[in-house]
């Protein structure tokens, strides 16, 4: 039986049902990722493209230059209430990132890694036990990084000089 999840905007606008288990699931640290929320990271459940419909009315988005691997990463969201509910990437394009948030029950779906650790804001927990990237998953060849895994749960710091970090 496949496993269905189903999840959508804020206003109900948009809806979508992802099938099958996502292929990687991970909360993304970086700055990019910080702006587009407003938070201290983006959690996301990658699927393959075709795993995944929406419905509804028809999202917006916004595209964004990788400051990293200079591809174009688009934010799909919905035109009336602004969730973001989906990424996709020029570098991967047959995939499709799932905000953990929109699901219906976002904790049907738990976070695998974390990435781009190195730009955390202070105060971030990265837990226990968890494979911890300090940037991405892979270099921009596709070699895959080692990650860091603790014993224990880590509190980020902020890699501004002390001068900086109380301003």
């Amino acid at each position: 039986m496949t496993i269905r999840r189903d999840g959508g905007c804020l206003c109900g606008s948009v809806r979508f049902v992802a099938l099958g288990e996502p292929m990687r699931t991970l909360q993304c640290h970086c700055r990019f990722c910080q702006r587009m929320t407003g938070s201290t990271s983006y959690a996301e459940s990658m699927y393959p493209m075709d795993a995944v419909r929406f419905s509804g009315e028809p999202m917006a988005q916004y595209s964004h230059r990788s400051e990293s691997s200079s591809k174009q990463v688009h934010v799909h969201f919905c035109p009336r209430c602004g969730s973001t509910l989906s990424l996709t990437f020029e570098r991967w394009p047959e995939y499709r990132a799932i905000s953990r948030g929109a699901f219906d029950d976002p904790d049907s779906v738990s976070i695998g890694s974390h990435i781009w650790t190195s730009s955390a804001q202070t105060g971030v927990v990265l837990p226990a036990g968890t494979d911890c990237f300090q940037f991405a998953r892979a270099d921009l060849t596709g070699s895959p990084q080692t990650p860091d895994r603790f014993d224990t749960p880590q509190v980020a710091r902020s890699s501004k000089p002390d001068s900086l970090a109380d301003q």
